[in-house]
């Protein structure tokens, strides 16, 4: 298997937890270099998983856009918000069985995946992911059905996506807003928490700390790999950093992946040992 890297700061690398928006890709528009990285991660042995608070796209969506930029990766490979809150509400709220769904038709999937009804009658649980068609009346049934009573549940909190063009609001805006007019916080499965890092670090069975995060924004992907405690890496080739003093600093910053090297493992390495 692999390890990495050509820097002598670099903690010993045995996997990679890595975001996708601002990472790989910007919206349609592959980051070149970053894919030819990870193909020669995958060529060297080394293993990755990524972990995306978009919502909109279901793993096997994923597999499809990153074959199309010439990387091939399994279904498994990939951790969404969407599947990780459907999990979540069937942990935190067995009894609940009725969601009113504000997210694309994978969010919706994802509920039904599990056994929950989606519908706008008497919900139980609202859950709010990006929805390109958002209307007045679903924020309106949305907030009716928070002040009812209804479980607050928010796929992610990113207020910016990056696009090919520039960015555009994220699921984070809408979730802000009916947070506001409610006066509820929601539960928030995504980056920041942990939820989906943790999912990611059980599928790759690599040391914690020598499972590399990365991502391109330090208030979700930064933060979220730090409360699961990996050494993190902030990559400029996403959402412009936000500078606030309350937020832990990323171990790494690099401009490109090119940055982070690999090498082959030491014969008796803990990856090795495993496999």
């Amino acid at each position: 298997m692999a390890s990495g890297s050509s820097g002598p700061n670099w903690p010993p690398i045995e996997g990679i937890i890595s975001d996708l928006d601002g990472v790989v890709y910007r919206g349609n528009a592959a980051i070149v270099d970053a894919i030819q990285v990870f193909g020669a991660w995958q060529a060297a042995g080394l293993p990755f998983c990524f972990v995306t608070n978009n919502s909109t796209h279901t793993p096997q969506d994923v597999v499809r856009k990153l074959e199309g930029f010439g990387l091939s990766v399994a279904p498994k490979d990939v951790v969404t918000s969407a599947i990780t809150a459907a999990e979540l509400i069937r942990a935190k709220y067995p009894d609940l069985m009725r969601v009113f769904v504000i997210g694309a038709p994978s969010l919706v999937k994802a509920m039904a995946d599990v056994g929950l009804e989606v519908t706008d009658r008497k919900p139980q649980a609202v859950v709010m992911g990006l929805d390109r068609q958002i209307t007045h009346e679903k924020l309106r049934i949305a907030v009716e059905a928070i002040l009812n009573g209804a479980a607050f549940i928010g796929t992610n909190p990113d207020l910016l996506l990056p696009t090919a063009s520039g960015y555009e609001p994220g699921a984070g805006a809408t979730i802000t807003a009916v947070a506001a007019a409610t006066q509820v916080k929601p539960v928030i499965v995504g980056k920041p928490e942990p939820h989906m890092i943790e999912t990611a670090l059980a599928r790759l069975g690599t040391a914690r700390g020598s499972t590399l995060l990365i991502g391109d924004q330090i208030q979700t992907d930064i933060q979220a790999g730090k409360r699961a405690c990996l050494p993190t890496v902030l990559v400029t080739t996403g959402v412009p950093p936000r500078e606030d003093p309350l937020l832990v600093p990323p171990d790494f910053i690099v401009s490109s992946l090119e940055e982070i090297g690999v090498r082959p493992a030491p014969v008796g390495s803990s990856r090795q040992r495993r496999a």
